[in-house]
């Protein structure tokens, strides 16, 4: 399943993973964080010095993917070596912060309320020492800015589709001349009270500028299945990831 790794995503724009089910969600983001991880270990061990030693940046506003690694659930390798550090901002109180594990494999960036701007300021100046960008999740922007929107009548919300759309972009805008692709997923509905309704995010933006666009779902609790539904040299088809559910 190598080639799947090297080929799926594109740097030339946008990749877009969708899903209803949060856990499939899960699952495959772990999984492939895990694939560049164990990648960037191994460049780590070669005494060539042309190899590209390169972390994963993991942009986590729910705080899930966090959650399960600080718990030993994925990338078990690197539970021990978690150094968490603020990033610098002028404001008092809760700040954003990055956890970055001994090996620099991986850099997962947490966003406290309205500080947005300080991870995408340092995640620019550091993409070239990246190997992948993942933005996790488009859905849970929407959380950090709550005190902008009128939940009743929308007023607002426009505007942080806008905001959204140039933030991806300028990811994707520099990680285009360093070939490092940007993957951004996004829930296709939330559940509110006894209804599952459309998610607030803009999936028009997500249909609109993803060069790449992927479906996920578990097939049982321990297979992953992935489906590609558009991508600018493969054809559309599932691939099925056998065993790779969370094992507790």
């Amino acid at each position: 399943m190598d080639d799947f790794y090297d080929d799926i995503l594109s740097p030339a724009g946008l990749n877009s993973l969708i899903f209803d089910d949060p856990y499939a969600k899960l699952c495959f983001v772990g999984m492939l964080a895990s694939h560049y991880c164990l990648k960037h270990r191994r460049h780590m061990h070669q005494s060539s010095s042309t190899v590209p030693k390169k972390e994963v940046i993991y942009i986590d506003l729910d705080a899930k993917f966090t959650a399960y690694v600080k718990a030993g659930l994925l990338l078990k390798w690197v539970t021990k070596d978690l150094v968490r550090r603020p990033i610098t901002t002028s404001r008092t109180g809760p700040r954003s912060s990055i956890i970055e594990d001994g090996h620099k494999s991986i850099k997962i960036y947490l966003a406290a309320e309205g500080e947005f701007e300080s991870i995408l300021e340092d995640v620019l100046a550091t993409m070239s020492e990246s190997c992948i960008v993942i933005f996790d999740s488009v859905n849970s922007f929407y959380n950090l800015y709550y005190r902008k929107i009128n939940l009743q009548s929308g007023r607002s919300l426009s505007n942080m589709n806008h905001l959204l759309s140039i933030f991806l972009m300028l990811l994707v805008k520099h990680g285009l001349p360093l070939d490092v692709p940007i993957l951004a997923t996004s829930m296709i509905r939330y559940k509110k009270t006894k209804d599952w309704i459309q998610s607030p995010s803009s999936n028009r933006l997500l249909r609109a500028k993803s060069a790449v666009k992927l479906y996920v779902e578990m097939t049982n609790e321990c297979d992953i299945s992935v489906r590609i539904i558009d991508h600018p040299v493969k054809p559309p088809g599932t691939f099925i990831f056998h065993n790779q559910g969370i094992k507790i």
